[in-house]
């Protein structure tokens, strides 16, 4: 899910053509930009903005260049939890993508990126206006995909799931998409509205189709092998055998193959998290624990330990997480 917030972040903000003149700051803040000299892009896209010879197309390059670094920088922000200072900075790009799209009303990308800035923000109404709009211009698999994420942190699920079904189908019309991404994204939806025979059933698909090609990323098989399980147990079904052949091809002893061995009685809950000295790797790790083992414990009936963990996953998780997600719609069913 987190792979779809961030896909617009992907953009790439190309400058038109510099007119006869030279603009020399709006050329100096491109470079800062293939630089990675972000701060230094925004000065100078800023300075370019003030002066009094841009042509349209010029400073229609100027917003999306500026508006491509404020998303950036925010996006820094929230990964550190400087919340406050990624909402300024969404803020301000939400203001040159509204500047921008004043100059070219059908670019599609204006209005997916500032999409991005709303979700981010929690704007899911106007985010979803923005891909509507997106979507009128051009169909992609991905700017669905990205609606049904909007609509999935709404809490509208039916809207989520209509959508990653018609990304999957104009995946296969696009060719060369990793359908196993849609298959886990529609398998989110599913799970964090409680539908979890539906949820295995496309994690299920999403580990077939992506294993030829992510055998070798130790995180990528026990996170889709972890939830799997859970949606097979919340569902009722006897996954024995198919948590055990995906455990072979995991090592159980590292994290996050600990989960794995968790589920398989191998260790106990209070070590299934190793030490982690980066801070934000912590917090990922922990989020996932609580996450995890509540649902575990809800698995074995064990409802107020289950909410305790999932209160911790919810506190603790990124909000657009659909580890949280799916903790405070757990909660909400559990009247917590």
């Amino acid at each position: 899910m987190v792979r779809v917030l961030m896909a617009a972040l992907c953009v790439v903000f190309f400058a038109a053509p510099l007119q006869a003149g030279g603009l020399d700051d709006l050329k100096a803040a491109n470079a800062a930009v293939t630089a990675n000299k972000g701060d230094d892009a925004i000065r100078l896209f800023t300075q370019a903005l003030a002066a009094s010879d841009l042509s349209p197309a010029d400073r229609l390059a100027a917003l999306k260049g500026r508006a491509g670094e404020y998303s950036a920088k925010a996006a820094i922000a929230n990964t550190f939890r400087r919340y406050d200072e990624a909402r300024s900075q969404r803020n301000n790009a939400i203001v040159d993508f509204t500047a921008a799209i004043g100059f070219k009303a059908d670019d599609a990308s204006l209005y997916i990126s500032r999409a991005q800035a709303y979700h981010m923000s929690g704007d899911y109404d106007k985010a979803i206006a923005d891909l509507d709009t997106a979507l009128k211009l051009k169909t992609s698999s991905t700017v669905l995909a990205q609606r049904a994420a909007a609509r999935l942190a709404k809490g509208d699920y039916d809207g989520a799931v209509a959508d990653d079904t018609a990304a999957l189908a104009a995946a296969g019309k696009e060719g060369g998409a990793d359908g196993w991404e849609l298959y886990n994204e529609r398998a989110y939806a599913q799970f964090v509205a409680g539908r979890f025979s539906a949820a295995a059933a496309d994690f299920d698909k999403a580990l077939t189709l992506g294993l030829p090609s992510r055998a070798e990323d130790v995180l990528w098989l026990p996170y889709q092998a972890a939830w799997l399980h859970i949606a097979r147990a919340r569902a009722g079904e006897d996954d024995a055998a198919e948590l055990a052949r995906n455990a072979g091809k995991i090592n159980l002893k590292q994290w996050p193959g600990t989960l794995v061995a968790f589920f398989l009685g191998q260790v106990k809950a209070n070590e299934v998290s190793g030490s982690s000295s980066h801070g934000m790797m912590s917090h990922a790790r922990e989020c996932n624990v609580s996450f995890f083992t509540g649902q575990h414990a809800l698995v074995k009936r064990d409802l107020a330990e289950g909410a305790r963990l999932l209160q911790s996953a919810r506190d603790v998780c990124n909000a657009l997480s659909v580890q949280h997600l799916a903790a405070v719609a757990e909660l909400k069913r559990l009247n917590k």
